[in-house]
Order: C-alpha cells, then structure tokens, then sequence
C-alpha cells in the first residue's frame, strides 16, 4: 500500500472527542476534490477550543488507484467528518462505513469559518440535550393509565 509522504501529528488525539478533516492545498481552504488532494488536515474540535492535530500529506497521483484511496482513508482514522470539494461516490459511500461523513462545500471555503459553525452546532446541540429533561415519573405516569392496566377478569 502507498503511505502518505509525510505524517505530521503535533498533539495526542485521545482528548479530542471530534475530529475534522480538510482536503486543503493551502491549510486554510477547502480546495480539493479527496480523492487528489495533496494533504488533509485534521483538527480537533471541542465546544470551546480547535486544535491542529495532523497534517497528512500525499504524492498526487491521477486515475483511480485503490492504493491512493486507502491511503487517504486511512489518514481519517478517528474522524468523524470530511469537508472537500468532490468526492466519487463509491468512496463516500466507503467511508461511511467506516464512520466518516464526507460534505462536499464550494471550492476555497474558509477552514476557519467552518471549524467555528461544528463549534456553534455542538453547542446548540448540547443546549438541546440539557434542555430536553424528562420527567423521571413519566413510566410511572404511563403505567397508571386504563390502558396500561392488567386484566385479572379473565
């Protein structure tokens, strides 16, 4: 199998629960399609702090060669999302399965702005958890109703 060319990882991945990844030629643009792209950058992101964790970079390659693929895959190790500009449908497909969500966004999307939107989205999502408690008698309740009471007539 073809391995990056270069693997940079500039901090332990274990603390950062999500992790994102970009096909950039720049580091600070999404400007690639994944499958060549000559790097993926990879940050961790949490409610109130991103972290450049890895840059993983590639020899670009035309065509379809199944090594180049793997190889990309296998930089994503531990994300859960890919931004690039286009991806072939049997890769995002393959991804999947591997638990990576590719979105594909306009060629030169600003790296930043989307790292500071997962931010915003986490914190609305975590606003929704702690707002939506629930009744701890709600089974209790459920089970006092008519049509949840046993039968002994018969």
């Amino acid at each position: 199998m073809t391995s990056a060319n270069r693997y940079l990882n500039t901090v332990s991945t274990t603390a950062w629960p999500m992790q994102v990844a970009f096909a950039s030629s720049d580091y600070h643009h999404v400007d690639q399609h994944f499958g060549a792209t000559p790097r993926l950058v990879v940050y961790g992101v949490k409610q109130e702090q991103v972290q450049l964790l890895r840059v993983a970079e590639f020899s670009v390659e035309s065509g379809h060669i199944e090594e180049k693929i793997a190889c990309r895959m296998a930089a994503l190790e531990d994300c859960v999302t890919l931004y690039c500009v286009a991806i072939g449908e049997a890769v995002f497909r393959q991804l999947l399965q591997i638990g990576v969500r590719a979105v594909k966004v306009p060629e030169d999307t600003d790296i930043a702005q989307l790292l500071k939107q997962t931010q915003q989205h986490w914190s609305a999502a975590e606003r929704q958890v702690t707002h939506r408690r629930r009744d701890p008698r709600r089974f209790e309740q459920l089970l006092a109703e008519p049509q949840w009471q046993e039968d002994d007539a018969e």
